[in-house]
């Protein structure tokens, strides 16, 4: 393998990269999501119930399952970009399989294909219930790796 294999995080601090980029957005501090694992190529993120995620008490509303379902593919992606590189969405699909109804949210990120300029990864999203896991959202998101300083112009 070559430091251009795909699945060879490009920035050895991926990891304090990816935490610092991805949870230091406003709307990711908003939901409250956090990293509980992180490693080339896939990541799982957790988001712990809040009435305000919810469209009933219990129940995980669409939106929340949609985040927590993105924050973790896209950020599974970001974990093989150079430091100077970032990904833009340009697609995601979810679908919802169960209620997501819980104490939280657990979504297992992983690439699929990570390329230099278009990456698509997945994830499948867990609602956990008194220990139980049951997969309640599966999602595919698609972004556009680029410099990042095209983005402070």
């Amino acid at each position: 393998m070559s430091a251009r294999d795909p699945f060879i995080p490009a920035d050895p601090d991926f990891a304090d990269t990816i935490r610092r980029g991805t949870l230091g957005m406003p709307i990711a501090r908003f939901f409250g999501v956090e990293f509980t694992d992180i490693g080339p190529g896939r990541l799982e993120a957790v988001l712990p119930y809040r009435d305000e995620l919810c469209y009933r008490p219990g129940h995980f509303q669409g939106t929340a399952v949609s985040a927590v379902a993105y924050f973790a593919a896209t950020s599974a992606l970001g974990t093989l970009l150079a430091a100077d590189r970032i990904g833009l969405t340009l697609d995601q699909n979810v679908r919802f399989l169960a209620p997501a109804i819980g104490e939280r949210l657990i979504a297992r990120g992983r690439a699929i294909s990570a390329g230099y300029s278009v990456s698509v990864g997945a994830s499948d999203v867990y609602a956990v219930q008194d220990g139980k896991e049951t997969l309640c959202a599966t999602a595919q998101v698609t972004v556009r790796n680029v410099d990042r300083s095209r983005l402070e112009s």
